[in-house]
């Protein structure tokens, strides 16, 4: 998260502790996901730390030890994401990370 160096910065939007954009912000963001007025509010157990950048995130599933890594389609809600049966998920940090760096390898 604070090497900014590392690949992981191109290929997604990670957020991170402090940014001149506030949707760039690990804080904000969960806390505005997490708000009693948000439309979709997520549960307490989902915390997002990354994106692609079209109100999409990548969140840790703290139900599960290690946590599990949920992709959060901005299209349904979060009970649809969790609940349908092709969701996006990644069983590990270390599984979504080599798959986001090895995205971004075949892009170029």
């Amino acid at each position: 998260m604070l090497d900014p160096t590392d690949a992981i910065h191109e290929a997604c939007d990670f957020l991170v502790p402090e940014s001149p954009y506030e949707l760039a912000r690990w804080v904000e963001v969960n806390e505005s996901l997490h708000a009693a007025d948000h439309w979709n509010r997520w549960p307490s157990y989902l915390v997002a730390f990354a994106s692609n950048g079209c109100g999409d995130y990548f969140a840790y599933n703290l139900l599960h030890t290690p946590p599990r890594i949920v992709y959060l389609d901005p299209d349904y809600t979060v009970t649809e994401n969790l609940e349908a049966a092709d969701r996006l998920e990644y069983i590990s940090f270390d599984e979504w990370y080599e798959s986001r760096i090895s995205r971004q390898r075949n892009k170029t």
